[in-house]
């Protein structure tokens, strides 16, 4: 019993010298993922898009009623679209499919007249007449 007792004792003197606060540590060093306004975007005419993106931040009038953005690029130009919209505190998913083409002048989703795309790393702004949409690469599981 003793002898548990001491082990308990050292335990409890041992135990929290291997813990570091979260204070120690940078700022910079505890970030999982950079701060959107840490990005440098720069224009991406003709960009090859390909895989899943959500949104990470959403601006303007399109933040009036968009919650969550994902977009699913296809290089055959196809794609595949899901929002959450919230509407009279009603909240819903809105789908889209459709194609895609990003040329010198922008993207264009639709057919649609090109919108400015801009890339950051595992990054994509969208910004058009009703607002911006900023995208960053996720995993499909």
């Amino acid at each position: 019993m003793r002898s548990r007792l001491a082990i308990c004792g050292l335990l409890a003197l041992v135990a929290p010298s291997g813990c570091i606060a979260s204070n120690v540590v940078a700022t910079g060093d505890r970030l999982v993922t950079t701060p959107v306004v840490a990005l440098h975007f720069e224009p991406a005419p003709g960009l090859p898009l390909q895989g899943l993106y959500e949104s990470v931040e959403i601006r303007g009038d399109a933040a009036l009623s968009l919650r969550k953005v994902y977009y699913l690029f296809d290089t055959g130009g196809t794609y595949t679209a899901a929002a959450l919209t919230e509407v009279d505190g009603v909240p819903s998913f809105q789908t889209l499919n459709g194609t895609w083409k990003s040329t010198a002048a922008g993207l264009e989703l639709d057919g649609r007249p090109p919108v400015l795309l801009e890339q950051a790393p595992q990054h994509l702004r969208i910004t058009a007449e009703n607002g911006v949409l900023v995208l960053r690469a996720a995993n499909l599981q």
